[in-house]
């Protein structure tokens, strides 16, 4: 059960799940993905039914995707769990900084994830809600060393060679500073346009030497499924 979160705006959290559920449903990988949209924007749902009307409803979805509450995703995760290989949630990473961790919805999500991926990016005060959001997943995993949860950062949307790269940079050294037992993936994925048009149907993953990125996604959901595959 995979979660992308942080309760930042606009970091990318419903493009990473969209190109990961789409790239892990198709081949070579095959797996059998169900995404969960909690976001009550609802932009997956949206984006399906747009793709398939684009299609004239020809191409068959490579994963099923279903609006959810959180109390249904709850009834129902056992089930789910069952009969997926993979669960991807797509959810609103709001906290309230009044409330203790145990009344955080978002707390009830990580509760079930095997892996909560925080995209991060560089600028725009990213670096204090990133921090409190890693706070709270780092309380809720100490809280259920039965059952680990990995918590990864992902560098997302990155500009090499810019004072942003170099800004994030650092940010993320500050972030593991304070927090020692924070992964951080090792590749990035940049700014590519082809990121942001993604469809909920297409695996932007192709083996082999493709265009720039292409190839940046390719190794970056490698190192994905290698995390994953670990446990």
């Amino acid at each position: 059960i995979l979660l992308f979160g942080n309760q930042k705006g606009g970091v990318g959290k419903t493009t990473l799940t969209a190109l990961t559920a789409n790239a892990l449903s198709l081949p070579p990988f095959s797996r059998r993905v169900f995404v969960a949209d909690l976001d009550q924007q609802q932009t997956l749902i949206r984006r399906r039914l747009a793709d398939l009307r684009d299609l004239d409803g020809d191409q068959v979805p490579p994963y099923k995707l279903e609006a959810k509450t959180i109390a249904e995703l709850l009834a129902e995760i056992e089930e789910l769990d069952r009969a997926f290989d993979v669960i991807l949630i797509d959810a609103a990473g709001k906290i309230d900084a009044q409330h203790p961790a145990e009344l955080q919805e978002i707390t009830k999500l990580l509760a079930l994830a095997d892996f909560l991926f925080v995209p991060v990016i560089a600028g725009n005060y990213a670096l204090d809600s990133t921090l409190d959001y890693l706070r709270l997943a780092f309380k809720i995993k100490a809280r259920r060393p039965e059952r680990p949860l990995e918590v990864i950062a992902v560098v997302n949307m990155a500009e090499l060679q810019t004072i942003d790269a170099r800004q994030l940079s650092e940010e993320l050294a500050e972030i593991r500073a304070m927090i020692p037992a924070l992964r951080v993936m090792k590749t990035p994925l940049h700014r590519y346009s082809a990121f942001r048009a993604i469809d909920t149907l297409t695996s932007l993953y192709i083996p082999g030497k493709v265009d720039k990125a292409r190839a940046n996604f390719r190794q970056w959901i490698e190192e994905l499924v290698k995390i994953i595959g670990k446990k």
